[in-house]
């Protein structure tokens, strides 16, 4: 009977602390974001498109580039909607982050790549 009371005190101790932590997780969570070099993306396709143009080219050989330029636009769009629903997290340009930790490791992952695999360039 001696070691009931100490073992019972024990485990409401711990039952309570795990309440408790559930309860500030919950009510303390983390942000999920991402982060994208959305700029890179534009400059790959930039080159791209520049190698195109070429002087004389007909008004419609024009349009045909511009034409592909605004359907890479919406691919990109298309392919950071993706990302985040698969993580379910917000997706911020990396141009946006003023400043990381010198390690380079703020919890905010890279998918700048798996845009890329989104759009076949990889």
């Amino acid at each position: 009977m001696s070691m009931i009371r100490p073992l019972a005190v024990g485990f409401l101790s711990v039952l309570v602390s795990v309440a408790i932590g559930l309860m500030w997780s919950r009510s303390h969570p983390v942000p999920r974001m991402a982060r994208v070099d959305v700029g890179s993306l534009y400059e790959e396709q930039k080159k791209t498109l520049s190698a195109r143009l070429k002087p004389g080219m007909t008004e419609d050989e024009q349009k045909a580039v511009f034409q592909a330029a605004t359907d890479y636009g919406k691919r990109v769009d298309e392919a950071l909607s993706t990302v985040a629903r698969e993580c379910k997290c917000a997706v911020l340009n990396t141009a946006a982050i003023v400043r990381l930790p010198d390690s380079g490791d703020a919890g905010i992952t890279d998918a700048t790549d798996r845009v890329r695999l989104i759009l076949g360039q990889q």
